[in-house]
């Protein structure tokens, strides 16, 4: 078996990024621009405190927002190096934010519910760390004593509290379908399934596998990147709707350009 390249840091790994960067510059850029019309969401938005239901709505969208762009970023900076798979495991990421973002802007009683599911999290974390009498564990163990045990437990049930469920967020906002798609082939990549090794290797006609890959890929990033662009123009339209204000012309245009990328991708079809 031939090992293909350097790694991603050498010499030939950084410069080969940057011929892929020249194929991939017409994605970046227009996501660098979808970006920059988000966070020109949160320069704008204006919460003077945090006292009402919808006031508190409108602080977590901005939270979760920032937590999309830091995302949609940090993409843009794997897209740039050519890391494909990380590209695709950082968009499983973002689809998380965007489908609980979606659930914020649709109604404030999301909010409570959603802060809550940190005590079943806090819960399961004390019972597996039950498990283990090793010092990783001691602090845990120490602090979670019956008391705190019953307390949590008391607080789960007056609170309602359950889990978090991305499902659930999904289907929510109607987004069962890029769950059960975009999500689900995503997830391959965060896990590291044998499906997403497939990137690191090329067989032979017989199957058997002849190089491992150590450099930059484009791989599927154009897509991803067409893909992200689409999320974070219907981030700024809920954002848009639930602070009352107005980017459509904007937005419009970045569509618009979008389209532009993918027609000539495919060669003139859309």
């Amino acid at each position: 078996m031939k090992i293909n390249g350097n790694g991603f840091l050498s010499t030939e790994g950084q410069a080969e990024a940057q011929k892929l960067l020249e194929r991939l510059r017409p994605y970046v850029n227009l996501v660098e621009r979808a970006i920059s019309l988000c966070h020109g969401g949160l320069e704008c938005a204006e919460i003077t405190d945090q006292v009402s239901d919808i006031k508190k709505q409108k602080l977590i969208a901005c939270i979760v927002l920032a937590r999309l762009l830091e995302i949609s970023e940090s993409m843009v900076m794997l897209a740039k190096g050519g890391f494909s798979v990380d590209v695709t495991a950082s968009f499983r990421n973002f689809l998380e934010a965007y489908f609980i973002f979606g659930n914020v802007c649709k109604s404030p009683d999301f909010v409570p519910k959603f802060f809550n599911t940190d005590l079943k999290a806090r819960e399961k974390l004390i019972n597996v760390a039950n498990k283990h009498k090793t010092e990783l564990f001691e602090l845990v163990n120490e602090y979670a004593t019956d008391e705190v045990r019953v307390g949590l437990k008391e607080h789960i049930a007056s609170s309602c509290a359950s889990e978090s469920n991305c499902w659930e967020y999904a289907a929510n906002i109607e987004c069962t379908e890029i769950y059960d798609s975009m999500y689900r082939i995503a997830s391959a990549a965060t896990h590291s399934t044998p499906r997403s090794l497939a990137a690191y290797v090329t067989e032979d006609g017989d199957g058997q596998i002849v190089e491992l890959h150590r450099h930059p890929q484009l791989d599927s990033i154009p897509e991803r990147m067409i893909d992200l662009g689409g999320f974070l123009l219907n981030v700024r339209i809920a954002f848009n709707e639930l602070f009352g204000t107005n980017s459509s012309e904007e937005i419009t245009e970045l569509r618009e350009a979008f389209s532009t990328v993918i027609i000539a991708e495919n060669g003139g079809r859309l």
